[in-house]
């Protein structure tokens, strides 16, 4: 290789270098933007999943309200249906005290009362 070929050959090698460092820069500040942006992405997630923890929670203090409200419906229904079933018995015995009441007054109509008639004032 003479003295020419051989300065080419350096000078192509010191091109490719210089190519190389500038490639590796751009490449450095890409890989720099792209931190970034990750970092952007991981702080976006977190923020998310807090979220979500927070809406797990209030889901769950909700499924206990909606549990609790179930429940105390349920011991309204049993008391309705209790109050409904003595309403019920005391209109049985009510209608019987006055079919009752309304026997006595038919029959002391009728003279059935089981009482002589009071004598007639005409004696």
């Amino acid at each position: 290789m003479t003295f020419e070929e051989m300065e080419r050959t350096m000078q192509f090698v010191v091109e490719q270098q210089a190519q190389l460092t500038i490639k590796m820069g751009q490449l450095s500040d890409t890989v720099d933007r792209l931190s970034i942006k990750v970092d952007r992405t991981a702080d976006s997630v977190n923020a998310l999943l807090a979220v979500a923890e927070i809406h797990d929670r209030e889901i769950s203090v909700i499924g206990e309200s909606v549990r609790a409200v179930d429940e105390r419906q349920r011991e309204a229904n049993e008391r309705q249906r209790e109050a409904d079933e003595r309403a019920r018995e005391t209109t049985e015995k009510l209608n019987a005290l006055i079919d009752t009441v309304e026997r006595m007054i038919s029959e002391r109509k009728n003279g059935k009362n089981g009482k002589s008639e009071p004598p007639s004032s005409a004696d």
